[in-house]
């Protein structure tokens, strides 16, 4: 942000808006209430069932947006990338969604499973390249 001089002796700030605080948008909440870990390259992808508009969830515009981005399937990050949100706070609201059936996990990565020491050699060859 950058702050330019509009009246004489008073900074204003440009492109500012409503600030909200990551935890007032999960409710303070900091981890998924059910056992949904997702990783950021998990890909999720909206199901079209249990779209309620009278879900007090599902009503907030973060909520939304998620799902409406989730029409295509992206990945967690893409999500946080094209929300703005934290990483953190869309885990979470993605945990929300899953659980009331609007969003599914496509593809996820077993829990545990690791990249082979090839992946991460191709990983560091592709850095060095640079």
């Amino acid at each position: 942000m950058m702050a330019v001089l509009g009246d004489p002796g008073r900074w204003q700030r440009r492109n500012y808006g409503p600030v909200v605080r990551p935890y007032a948008v999960t409710r303070g909440r900091t981890e998924p209430e059910v056992g949904v870990v997702l990783d950021l390259i998990d890909v999720v992808v909206a199901t079209g069932e249990g779209a309620h508009d009278d879900d007090p969830a599902r009503g907030t515009p973060e909520h939304r947006t998620i799902l409406a981005l989730c029409e295509s399937q992206l990945t967690v990050a893409d999500l946080a990338s094209r929300t703005g949100l934290p990483v953190g706070v869309v885990r979470v609201l993605l945990a929300d969604l899953i659980e009331q059936g609007a969003v599914t996990v496509v593809r996820q990565r077993p829990a545990g499973h690791r990249p082979g020491n090839d992946v991460l050699q191709e990983i560091l060859n592709g850095l060095r390249a640079l």
